[in-house]
C-alpha cells in the first residue's frame, strides 16, 4: 500500500524584554536596526503565515493538501496582537503579510480537512527540565489561548501533542504522570522521536522503520495512550531540505521495507521547526509543500493523523501486542538526550531557581485561595511563572537568554512576595 506522508511543522518564538516590557522576539528581530536581522525577521513573519498561504493556494487549485501545526502558545498571542496593531503590514518579496492569525482561522474554518493543529506547552517548556506540578498548567493555559483564538470547535478537534523539543522525561513515575495529565486534557495520542524507544541504538534499518512508521501502545504501569514516532532526518530531512523526487523515493524505499511486517500503510512524518533556517523560511513551502501536493499527488497517500488512527487503528484497538513500546529509562529529545537544557551550571542554576520559585508559589497560591479565593494578581503571577519555564532561557547557554528568564523570575518573584503581604 502507498505510504502516507503528513509533513509536521513546530513554530515557537519566544518572549524578551525590549525595554521593560515583555513582548515577542519577532517584534525584536523586525525593529532591529540591523537589516539582516530585521529581514530574516520579516522572513519568520511569512513563514508563521506559510500553512494558511499554501493550503488555501492549493485548495483553490482543486488540490488536498495535509499539514500537522503545532504553534506555542505565546507565539499564538504575540502573532494575535501583533497582528491587531497592524505590525504586519509589510510585503516580502511582493507578498503582503498582514493578518496572520486572521489568515490562519480563514483555512481552518474553510478547510478543516486540511490542517491538523495539535496541542503543546503554553510557553515551550522543556518538559523534563519543568516542575512536574506545572505541566497541567503549560497545557490548560494552551489551551485557553488556542480555545479563546480559534473557537471551542476546532479546540475540540485537537488531539494530538507535541513535547517541545520532544523532551521525553525519564523514569516510570514520571513518564506515567505525564501520560495521565495529558489524558486527563483530553488528548488522545503523543508524537515522541524514534530515538527515545529502548535500545534505539541497537536497532537494524529496518526496525527503525517497522517501529517509526505505525502506531504503538506507550503503557506505563496502569496508564497508556497511543504514540506516532517522527521520521528521522536519514528518512526525509524536513530541516535541510528535500525534494519531492528524494522523498518519493524514500517513500518507496519504506513502503517495500514496512510490507515485511504489515498489510497496513506506513505512516511517515517528516517533523521539523517551522521557521528555522534558510529551508523552511524560503523553500520548504514553494519547493517541497506545493510540488508534492501538486504535481505527485496521485503517488502518495496523505491525510490528518487522527484521522489515520481513526481510519487504520480504530480506537486503538488494533494496536496489536507486539506494537507495545517501552521507552529509554533516561529519556529523550529529538537531539536523543537532555544536554542542551540540562547541563552545566548556568542552565542547572535557572533550573533550580525555577524549581524553588514554583513551589514557593504554589504554596502562597494554595493559602490565598483558601483565605480569600481566586485573585487577579494569581493569574497573573502564575502565567509569568509558566513563561518563566520557556526552554528558550537555558538552551543557548549564553548570557543574554539566561538574564532574560532571570529577569521574568525577579518580577515574579516581587509579585509573589507582594500577594503574601496583601492577603496572608
Amino acid at each position: 500500500m502507498k505510504a502516507f506522508y503528513v509533513p509536521w511543522l513546530h513554530m515557537h518564538q519566544p518572549l524578551i524584554f525590549i525595554g521593560k516590557e515583555l513582548r515577542s522576539n519577532l517584534e525584536k528581530m523586525i525593529i532591529s536596526k540591523d537589516s539582516t536581522e530585521a529581514w530574516n525577521g520579516r522572513l519568520i513573519a511569512r513563514a508563521y503565515k506559510n500553512p494558511a498561504t499554501y493550503v488555501k493556494k492549493l485548495r483553490e487549485e482543486g488540490f488536498n493538501p495535509r499539514i500537522i501545526l503545532d504553534y506555542s502558545g505565546i507565539l499564538l498571542e504575540s502573532l494575535e496582537e501583533l497582528s491587531k496593531r497592524n505590525f504586519f503590514d509589510f510585503e516580502v518579496k511582493g507578498e503582503k503579510i498582514g493578518n496572520i492569525i486572521k489568515a490562519l482561522k480563514e483555512v481552518l474554518e474553510k478547510y478543516p480537512e486540511c490542517i491538523e493543529f495539535v496541542a503543546t506547552a503554553y510557553s515551550h517548556c522543556y518538559f523534563p527540565a519543568t516542575p512536574e506540578q506545572d505541566w497541567k498548567l503549560q497545557i490548560e493555559e494552551w489551551k485557553n489561548v488556542f480555545g479563546r483564538i480559534f473557537g471551542k470547535k476546532h479546540l475540540e478537534g485537537v488531539k494530538g501533542f507535541w513535547l517541545p523539543e520532544l523532551g521525553v522525561p525519564g523514569f516510570g513515575d514520571k513518564l506515567k504522570f505525564l501520560v495521565k495529565v495529558l489524558k486527563d486534557e483530553g488528548i488522545e495520542w503523543l508524537f515522541l522521536p524514534l530515538q527515545a524507544v529502548e535500545n534505539y541504538e541497537n536497532l537494524s534499518y529496518e526496525e527503525r522503520i517497522r517501529i517509526c512508521c505505525m502506531p504503538h501502545l506507550l503503557e506505563i504501569g496502569n496508564e497508556s495512550i497511543p504514540v506516532v514516532f517522527r521520521a528521522p532526518h536519514y528518512i526525509i530531512d524536513q530541516q535541510a531540505g528535500c525534494l519531492p523526487e528524494k522523498i518519493l523515493e524514500k517513500l518507496r524505499e519504506v513502503e517495500r521495507i514496512f510490507s515485511k511486517f504489515s498489510e497496513k500503510p506506513p505512516l511517515v512524518v517528516p517533523a521539523s521547526d517551522g521557521e528555522n533556517g534558510n529551508v523552511m523560511m524560503n523553500e520548504f513551502f514553494p519547493l517541497t509543500f506545493e510540488p508534492m501536493f501538486k504535481d505527485y499527488f496521485e503517488e502518495f497517500n496523505s491525510s490528518t493523523i487522527s484521522e489515520f488512527l481513526h481510519q487504520f487503528y480504530s480506537k486503538g484497538g488494533e494496536i496489536k501486542p507486539e506494537s507495545r513500546i517501552r521507552l529509554k529509562l533516561l529519556g529523550a529529545s529529538w537531539i536523543n538526550g537532555h544536554k542542551l537544557w540540562l547541563e552545566g551550571s548556568r542552565r542547572l542554576g535557572m533550573v533550580e531557581k525555577v524549581n524553588s520559585i514554583s513551589k514557593k508559589f504554589h504554596e502562597i497560591e494554595k493559602m490565598i485561595v483558601e483565605r480569600v479565593g481566586e485573585v487577579e494578581e494569581l493569574k497573573e503571577a502564575r502565567k509569568l511563572l509558566l513563561i518563566s519555564e520557556t526552554s528558550c532561557y537555558v538552551y543557548w547557554n549564553v548570557d543574554f537568554w539566561f538574564e532574560q528568564g532571570e529577569r521574568i523570575l525577579e518580577i515574579l518573584n516581587r509579585k509573589i512576595e507582594g500577594m503574601a503581604k496583601k492577603y496572608l
